[in-house]
């Protein structure tokens, strides 16, 4: 078996490929090419003389012995990601980058930070918003909240909370509307990024969507919930949203009837970043929070 010194660029390959699950992806995360990744694998075959592949045409998978090998060269580079971690804590801040859209930051996340601040004051966490969730990239940030069925192979992810839809309005305009029906004469609060909410939840209630002849169109939920809660018309509301106003009572289920889709949000990180402290450490936080 050759030095360890000199399989551990082979090794990294080998990490990558385990841990982004393809060798493609794994070269993307390299910045190298695919036959770059192959040849190193191919490398560290041949100094551990053990096949840790199984190559089917153009599929590729684990061996036994190369998933025990994966597992314990996955949580060596951890506990060497952490030594690193914790060694550059003393000479510079840490950093979280995170991208979401604005009404979740504004109406789900932000009003929670304050326990990860309180937990991790050193960590400095930067919010860029986005506008759609489904095509939330990575560029540019450690993590995304993503919205979608969770099926993204390239990404590790937790799941925070499902779509669940609900009108509201504020308490004083909810006394006439008692059944979905009710709603189709009402003043409706549309949001330019969930266009599709208000005729989704008519559908589950076995209604066909109203013209939007009446009613307000806003840029985005936040708004439109700000609106509703001001007199203006009814908001269909994702319910993770609005969860504190209507245990306030600043604002009320105006009918008593909840669409769902298949759909979620989700907390996406790049692999290759997991292990470090800032990402690990909002990742638990916002395990306790969901």
């Amino acid at each position: 078996m050759q030095n360890l010194r000199a399989l551990l660029s082979p090794l990294r390959a080998f990490d990558a490929v385990y841990r982004a699950k393809g060798v493609s992806r794994a070269a993307q995360l390299l910045h190298v090419t695919p036959g770059a990744v192959s040849q190193q694998i191919k490398q560290l075959e041949a100094g551990l003389g053990v096949q840790l592949f199984q190559r089917s045409g153009r599929e590729i998978g684990f061996t036994a012995a190369g998933e025990r090998l994966a597992h314990r060269v996955c949580d060596a580079f951890d506990r060497l990601q952490d030594a690193l971690g914790d060694l550059a804590e003393h000479r510079s801040e840490r950093r979280l980058r995170l991208k979401v859209t604005p009404s979740l930051a504004i109406r789900w996340l932000v009003p929670r930070l304050h326990g990860f601040y309180a937990e991790h004051p050193d960590i400095a966490l930067e919010i860029a918003t986005i506008a759609m969730a489904d095509d939330m990239r990575l560029e540019g940030a450690d993590c995304a909240i993503r919205h979608g069925m969770g099926e993204w192979a390239d990404v590790e992810l937790d799941h925070l909370f499902d779509d669940e839809f609900v009108p509201v309005c504020a308490p004083g305009q909810a006394g006439p509307l008692q059944t979905p029906r009710d709603l189709l004469q009402a003043n409706l609060l549309h949001s330019m990024m969930r266009p599709q909410a208000w005729p989704l939840w008519f559908g589950s209630a076995g209604l066909a969507d109203p013209a939007r002849s009446r009613g307000i169109t806003l840029a985005n939920a936040a708004l439109c919930y700000q609106a509703a809660a001001d007199g203006l018309g009814i908001a269909m509301a994702q319910r993770a949203y609005v969860e504190d106003d209507l245990r306030t009572g600043r604002l009320v289920v105006a009918v008593d009837h909840m669409a769902r889709t298949e759909l979620g949000y989700y907390l996406v990180c790049d692999p290759m970043k997991a292990a470090t402290a800032p990402v690990r450490l909002f990742r638990e936080w916002i395990r306790s929070v969901r």
